[in-house]
């Protein structure tokens, strides 16, 4: 189906094995918005997000204009004030790195309002 490749948005890639799957399966991923692939000889389009806390509507919708939107949309926020393990700051979502939970679901539903916006325009 995706013979050419994937778009793939990923967010809070954590050990990356969502980015790792779909070569797995033999699928290439086309245009990947992370750095850590050039570690595995990944030749494609990178584009790197330092902070997803900036990762807003006008800047979504430029990525999804030159790359034709994303296929899937991978990720899992960060788990650093939710893990048992950490004693000493598990505050829960309200701890600063586990907070990032809401800007995935926040990026998630400018990705619809984007596209249910396109596809509006194309009625």
């Amino acid at each position: 189906m995706f013979l050419g490749g994937i778009n793939l948005l990923s967010l809070f890639s954590g050990i990356s094995g969502a980015e790792l799957s779909p070569r797995q399966v033999g699928t290439p991923l086309k245009n990947v918005a992370l750095s850590w692939l050039e570690q595995i000889n990944h030749k494609r389009n990178l584009i790197d997000h330092a902070d997803v806390q900036q990762l807003n509507g006008d800047r979504l919708e430029q990525l999804m204009n030159a790359l034709g939107g994303f296929d899937p949309i991978v990720g899992g926020s960060p788990c650093n004030n939710l893990a048992g393990s950490n004693r000493h700051h598990r505050d829960g979502f309200q701890g600063k790195e586990s907070a990032l939970f809401y800007d995935y679901f926040c990026i998630l539903d400018l990705v619809k309002c984007i596209m249910t916006k396109k596809s509006m325009n194309f009625l």
